[in-house]
């Protein structure tokens, strides 16, 4: 199972370019199930999938791999 709580992406947190590309995601996947994530571009799709996938942080929250925590 893979859980997100309260997961929030800034991209130059504190500066004047600062990008919110996430904000409080609340997420619970099943093992086994299947997910889509479709939305516009820009939308933070891939963001969100970078994030599960561990290849970046969030700036806030918590994400959990079979409660296991990766950040």
């Amino acid at each position: 199972m893979i859980e997100l709580q309260a997961v929030n992406k800034r991209f130059n947190p504190g500066q004047s370019n600062e990008c919110r590309a996430l904000a409080d995601i609340d997420l619970r996947l099943e093992r086994g199930g299947i997910t889509v994530f479709t939305g516009p571009s820009g939308s933070g799709k891939t963001t969100l999938l970078t994030l599960i996938g561990g290849l970046a942080r969030p700036t806030s929250g918590r994400i959990s791999l079979d409660g296991r925590l990766l950040s």
